[in-house]
């Protein structure tokens, strides 16, 4: 029986039946459009679909509803702070990223030309990355200019750790060259809580009192460490997100090198979930032996670390930022030096004299990470004017207690004391 043969009444019971199951979806007006035909073109020559056919077809659309449905709660959701971060995870998984990154080391793949995006820094200058002029031969050759447009090359080569977060926006947080000081709690101060994307750049020499020889002052330390965790004070490892590469910069050669996490089946299966940051300033060690009552450290350094333990990270700033050091190898990230080879006469030591933090990842999300920046500062200082002001009632319940206490003696039992003593 055609279409067009069908009562009214059985239509009505036939899209009640699809409304109930495909629920918010507009089932009348979806049948409408598809059944808007000529009378000629009603009567078709295709047979009926089977029972099969019409449960795949029913899944289909269900699934393309369900789809909608939540791209529109998304869309719609008020969690402004994770947007960004919700979005970059949900594009695509740790898994699929690295394997982009084999195909890109592949032969196949080194045949097209790739052009990564280009980085904005706007107004904000780098003494890291010092601005390209067209006509500077000394900075680089023409053909890296070319591939960068006018942008450093070095700048560009890093970009390409991640093109995807990199080659957007870039605000800086903080830099001891530009009024911020070289200071390790001036930076602590800068990248707190800040909720985003972080690349955090070091440049300094090999430290004098741990060269094996002659200090040669024209080598220079360039490295840094690229994240998509948020920045916290913890005595323990944190962030857990393998968007994350370590990476040396060789101002000499325009070359940038890359040292990211290990895959899951190269690391020790005891390790459980891997987490490459640490930032355990010697102010909390303070708080914390205050609190539990602690006279002995557990063998945690103090500063900043990325990868390896508490006891010996990776790379490893400390407070004085005189003595840092970055390692050749740890348990969670590939092996190879950031360093170069005259460095490594220092025994991997470097004290720093600059460095920058920069915002990455685009206008939104720059956005979203100093708002929760500016937050969780909020909060510490309310926290900090809570833990000033005095609870008068509970200061003069322990008065009290103290005046009539029992068998101790109280605020004025001294005087019991000393009759007893005169009265013997």
């Amino acid at each position: 029986m055609g279409a067009s043969e069908i009562p009214s009444k059985e239509e009505e019971e036939l899209l009640a039946r699809l409304q109930a199951q495909f629920g918010d979806m507009d089932v009348g007006g979806m049948l409408g459009d598809q059944c808007n035909c000529d009378d000629d073109d009603s009567e078709s020559s295709l047979e009926e679909p089977t029972a099969e056919e019409l449960r795949v077809w029913q899944e289909m659309q269900y699934d393309k509803g369900r789809m909608k449905m939540e791209a529109k709660r998304i869309q719609e959701s008020g969690s402004v702070g994770n947007s960004a971060l919700q979005r970059r995870r949900q594009k695509k998984t740790a898994q699929q990223r690295t394997l982009m990154r084999e195909y890109e080391e592949t032969e196949e793949a080194n045949e097209w030309e790739h052009l990564a995006p280009t980085p904005d820094l706007g107004r904000a200058t780098s003494i890291f990355f010092p601005a390209v002029l067209e006509n500077d031969a000394d900075c680089a050759g023409a053909g890296d200019l070319e591939l960068a447009g006018g942008v450093n090359p070095l700048l560009q080569k890093l970009v390409k750790g991640d093109p995807e977060v990199l080659g957007t926006k870039w605000s800086p947080l903080y830099s001891s060259s530009e009024g911020d000081g070289l200071s390790f709690y001036n930076l602590l101060d800068k990248i707190r809580g800040y909720d985003g994307p972080t690349v955090l750049l070091l440049g300094g020499t090999p430290s004098p009192s741990r060269c094996l020889g002659q200090v040669n002052h024209d080598d220079r330390v360039s490295l840094g460490f690229f994240t998509t965790d948020s920045w916290i004070e913890s005595s323990d490892h944190f962030g857990s997100s393998d968007d994350c590469f370590l990476f040396s910069l060789d101002h000499k050669t325009n070359d940038v090198k890359f040292i990211r996490p290990k895959a899951r089946s190269q690391s020790s299966p005891n390790l459980g979930t891997k987490r490459y940051m640490y930032c355990h300033p010697s102010s909390l060690s303070t708080t914390n032996r205050r609190i539990r009552g602690a006279s002995k450290t557990d063998g945690s350094v103090h500063g900043i670390g990325i990868g390896g333990s508490a006891s010996l990270p990776r790379m490893h700033i400390t407070e004085s930022l005189e003595e840092c050091r970055a390692l050749a190898w740890d348990s969670l990230f590939d092996d190879g030096d950031l360093l170069s080879e005259e460095c490594s006469k220092s025994l991997y030591y470097f004290d720093v004299d600059c460095i920058e933090v920069w915002g990455v990842g685009g206008e939104e999300w720059i956005s979203d990470a100093l708002k929760a920046r500016a937050k969780g500062k909020e909060s510490q200082i309310a926290s900090l004017e809570q833990a000033r002001k005095v609870d008068k009632s509970q200061f003069l319940g322990d008065f009290e207690n103290e005046l009539t206490c029992g068998n101790k003696p109280g605020l004025f039992g001294h005087r019991g004391l000393v009759e007893e003593r005169c009265d013997l």
